[in-house]
C-alpha cells in the first residue's frame, strides 16, 4: 500500500511539473499591426533588416536606391536614406543603426574591394573603412563580407562586429569560404578574427544545413553567443573573441543531425535542399528586456508529399528553445503551423513576429512571454 501511495505521489508530481510545449500556452498575444504606409508598397518581408536605437524599434526596408527607416511604434517613416552617393557600390545586407546614422557595407563594382560606410539620415557619408585593405595581413586568403540579412552588425565599445568569409588556399585544413566573425576597431582600423571557432566548424563538419552560416548574439555582459546549424552546443566568447564557455542546448525535437555528404558539398541544389528540408538550429537571439535567450529550431521536412508533389517549405515545423540568463533551458515551445515567418524580433513590448499569410502584406503580431 505504501509503495502504491508513493507511486501516485510521483505520478502527480511529474504531471504537475510537466511543461506545456504549445506556443499559445506560453506566450500571450498583446497586439497586432500592419504597415500601411504607401512607401512600403510591394516590398516583401525578405527585403528588410532591423535595428534599434535607444527609444524606437526600427524596421529598415531596401527599395530601389533608398533605405526606408520605419518606426513601427508610431507606424510612420522615420527617414528615407538615399544611397545615390554609393552608385559605384553594390549594397550588401549588413546594417546597424547607431542613433541617427546607419552602418552599411558594400562592394566596389570595379575594384571588388569591401567597404563599411557610416551614413547619416541625409545619405551623406560620415566615415568609411576599406575592409579589404585592412585585411591584407591575412595573406593566406581572399577576404569578403558575407550577405546575411539575419546577422546584424553590432557596435560595442568602439568595435564593430560583423560576419565575413575567407577563401583559403587549396590544400588548407580549413575549408574554402568558411564563415567567420570579425572585429574591427574603428579608431585604428585594426581587424581581428574571433579566435577558437570550433575546429569541426572550420573543417566543414557543420556544412550543409544552412550553407555554413551561423548565428551570433551579444548579451548585456558583452559576451558573444554563437549557434551553429548542426551543433547542439552554444559557444560563448568574451568581447575580445576568446572562447569562455560551451553550453548544451539540445532540442527535444532533434535526435541527431548529420552533416551533408562530402561528395555533395559543391552541389548547389543539394545545398539548397539541405537548407530547406534538413533539421537544423537557426538563430540564437538575446532578449535584453528579460535577460534571456531564444534559440530557433527548424524541423525536418520531407521533400515530397505522399502523392509525389514537392512539399511547401512553409509547412516545415519549427520550435523555440527558451533559456534563462545562465543558459538553463526553461522550455521548448512548438510553433503554430503556417502562421509565422521563422524569425523573431525582440522589442520592449514583446516578440515581434511576421505573418506569412501574405509576404507583401507586412502584418505583424506581438507576443509576450507568460511569467
Amino acid at each position: 500500500m505504501k509503495r502504491i501511495f508513493t507511486l501516485i505521489i510521483l505520478i502527480i508530481a511529474f504531471g504537475c511539473n510537466k511543461r506545456n510545449n504549445n506556443f499559445e500556452d506560453n506566450f500571450i498575444l498583446i497586439d497586432s499591426l500592419q504597415l500601411h504606409n504607401n512607401v512600403l508598397e510591394n516590398i516583401n518581408f525578405y527585403s528588410y533588416h532591423y535595428g534599434f536605437n535607444d527609444k524606437d524599434t526600427i524596421l529598415t526596408f531596401k527599395k530601389d536606391n533608398n533605405l526606408i527607416v520605419y518606426d513601427f511604434n508610431s507606424d510612420s517613416v522615420k527617414s528615407i536614406v538615399n544611397l545615390s552617393q554609393l552608385d559605384s557600390m553594390v549594397f550588401r545586407d549588413h546594417l546597424y543603426h547607431n542613433m541617427d546614422s546607419i552602418f552599411i557595407c558594400a562592394i566596389h563594382k570595379r575594384t571588388k574591394e569591401m567597404y563599411i560606410f557610416l551614413i547619416n539620415n541625409k545619405g551623406e557619408i560620415n566615415n568609411s573603412w576599406n575592409i579589404s585593405k585592412n585585411s591584407e595581413k591575412f595573406n593566406d586568403a581572399y577576404f569578403y563580407i558575407n550577405s546575411n540579412y539575419l546577422h546584424r552588425m553590432v557596435f560595442l565599445n568602439n568595435n564593430l562586429y560583423f560576419q565575413a568569409s575567407y577563401r583559403f588556399k587549396p590544400g588548407s585544413l580549413i575549408k574554402s569560404g568558411i564563415t567567420i566573425e570579425m572585429i574591427m576597431d574603428l579608431s585604428n582600423k585594426s581587424l581581428t578574427k574571433i579566435g577558437d571557432l570550433p575546429l569541426e566548424y572550420k573543417r566543414g563538419d557543420f556544412y550543409g544545413n544552412h550553407q555554413w552560416k551561423y548565428s551570433r548574439t551579444i548579451n548585456k555582459n558583452d559576451e558573444l553567443v554563437f549557434s551553429f546549424p548542426i551543433s547542439d552546443q552554444l559557444y560563448v566568447y568574451n568581447k575580445s573573441g576568446k572562447l569562455i564557455n560551451t553550453v548544451n542546448c539540445k532540442s527535444e525535437y532533434i535526435d541527431k543531425i548529420n552533416p551533408m555528404e562530402k561528395d555533395k558539398f559543391f552541389d548547389l541544389s543539394a545545398k539548397i535542399d539541405a537548407y530547406i528540408y534538413s533539421t537544423q538550429y537557426n538563430e540564437i537571439i538575446y532578449d535584453s528586456y528579460n535577460d534571456m535567450y531564444y534559440r530557433i529550431v527548424l524541423h525536418k521536412l520531407n521533400k515530397y508529399t505522399d502523392s509525389g508533389k514537392r512539399n511547401n517549405r512553409n509547412k516545415r515545423k519549427w520550435s523555440i528553445i527558451t533559456l534563462d540568463k545562465d543558459f538553463n533551458i526553461l522550455n521548448e515551445v512548438l510553433m503554430p503551423d503556417n502562421k509565422f515567418w521563422k524569425h523573431i524580433i525582440v522589442t520592449d513590448q514583446g516578440l515581434l513576429m511576421k505573418s506569412i499569410e501574405n509576404k507583401n502584406l507586412n502584418k505583424y503580431y506581438i507576443y509576450k512571454l507568460k511569467r
